[in-house]
């Protein structure tokens, strides 16, 4: 009989030892007096492991539907305890006391234990927003956020004057407020809409919204909140235009940043080689590549802001160019003027022959590269001489004067690098002694447009061998 005993004693011994290692307990320690339908209230509770083992423990919270526990697996330590903490929101149709039980239980060998709770739930108003509705939660600029605050009155009877005010803020600092008044008729669910606009100078990120609703004499009724997210976004508008004038082309780049961060871009121009001599920039490129026949430009604008534009302007400038070809122009004109112009070069013999008469020969030559026209040469005798009538060519247009004889040649058309010749003869009126020099020949002629006067380039006297 006492052995029975014994191992009956030994086995509510062991029992209890077993019971002891895995024991668990919730206390409660901080909870609120009253719980208001339609507002989110937070209860804190410890969990104790009380018993001599390791353990992890399972959470629940009854009734649930209205409850978001903060973590539902915890590990303790052998004499080790936590503090965690539920949010209840009853609903509007919800009061009275009620108990709520939170209840651990061992992953290891499912003891369990338990704590409870009776929460007082009132209810503040019979007016109060149900539900704040969004088209949609994320979103991107340029795209519109609709937000529908979702209003109801319980009074059976009597009608209510509201005011709405909606709050978008980010990080406690405040976006945008909407206000609106309303009348709620009895036993009435309703619904605003309210567009929001998302701007790319909003920065992305997580935004909260806040609808407080107010009686007419702007005493609170009831408030709730909701969120949405503005995504990172990347959009660069980039504007050129092309100002041209005689000598210089600008071109200007007006890059803007429509995306809703900082943000960097690259302007690339590529244009012939030949244009890095006339390319004067504004703005300096950040680098610059020659390949083949082009040449690349390349801009680096860095950390540009939401709506921040940046220009970008350079010139092609041919003023130098066009003077340096001007003076190419003129030098070359000038060699032309030089070399491929017409000439008229005047000989004649200086020793006297008395049968026939000193020979004097004009020639001309048209050295320039198109016809001249009206050609008019003139020529003076000096009176020492007179002019033999007979003409070896073309026969000139005589006058006499006191001063000598004048003798003049029409000629209609001369072409690019033909000759005319022109002869004629004088015999000396008395006996002369030494030598006597003959004046220069003159001559015009029309080159387009232009009448040109010129004088014998050179005169050559011959002498007799």
């Amino acid at each position: 009989m006492v052995s029975r005993l014994k191992k009956i004693f030994l086995s509510l011994l062991f029992l209890l030892l077993i019971s002891s290692a895995h024991a668990v307990k919730i206390e409660f320690v901080d909870y609120p007096e009253v719980v208001y339908t339609m507002e989110k209230s937070s209860v804190k509770f410890k969990i104790i492991n009380d018993g001599f083992q390791k353990d992890t423990f399972y959470l629940s919270v009854w009734p649930s539907n209205w409850v978001s526990l903060e973590r539902y697996f915890v590990t303790l330590y052998p004499g080790e305890e936590e503090l965690l903490q539920f949010t209840v929101e009853p609903p509007m149709n919800a009061a009275g006391n009620i108990i709520f039980t939170v209840s651990a239980r061992s992953t290891d060998t499912g003891q369990a234990g338990s704590g409870e709770i009776i929460l007082n739930i009132k209810r503040r108003t019979g007016t109060y927003i149900s539900d704040i509705r969004l088209n949609q939660d994320k979103l991107v600029p340029k795209e519109t956020l609709v937000i529908q605050p979702i209003l109801v009155n319980l009074d059976k009877t009597q009608s209510k004057q509201l005011v709405v005010k909606t709050r978008i803020a980010k990080d406690d600092r405040l976006i945008k407020m909407f206000e609106d008044e309303l009348l709620l008729p009895p036993d009435t669910e309703k619904s605003l809409s309210i567009p929001f606009e998302i701007k790319n100078t909003y920065e992305y990120g997580i935004y909260s919204i806040q609808v407080s609703l107010y009686d007419k004499f702007g005493a609170p009724i009831h408030s709730k909140t909701s969120s949405f997210e503005i995504k990172k976004y990347s959009d660069f508008y980039e504007d050129r235009q092309m100002k041209k004038s005689l000598l210089e082309t600008t071109f200007v780049i007006n890059i803007t940043n429509k995306g809703n961060y900082p943000q960097s871009f690259v302007v690339k121009e590529t244009m012939p080689k030949m244009a890095k001599y006339f390319f004067y920039p504004e703005m300096e490129p950040t680098s610059q590549e020659e390949k083949e026949n082009r040449v690349l430009y390349t801009w680096v604008l860095n950390d540009i802001k939401p709506e921040q534009s940046v220009v970008i302007v350079y010139h092609l400038r041919f003023g130098k160019a066009a003077f340096t070809l001007f003076i190419a122009l003129l030098l070359l004109s000038f060699i032309i003027s030089l070399f491929y112009k017409p000439t008229l070069l005047k000989k004649y013999s200086d020793f006297v022959d008395l049968e026939k008469g000193n020979l004097i020969t004009l020639h001309v030559r048209n050295n320039s590269i198109r016809d001249i026209h009206n050609v008019v040469v003139k020529d003076t005798v000096p009176p020492v001489f007179t002019v033999v009538k007979e003409f070896e060519t073309l026969k000139p247009e005589i006058k006499v004067t006191p001063t000598g004889t004048t003798l003049v040649w029409k000629i209609d058309r001369i072409g690019p690098r033909e000759d005319r010749i022109l002869t004629y003869r004088v015999k000396p009126v008395m006996h002369i002694e030494g030598k006597i020099r003959l004046p220069k020949a003159y001559f015009s002629y029309k080159s387009g447009k232009m009448i040109i006067s010129k004088v014998a380039e050179k005169i050559v006297s011959l002498r007799k061998k």
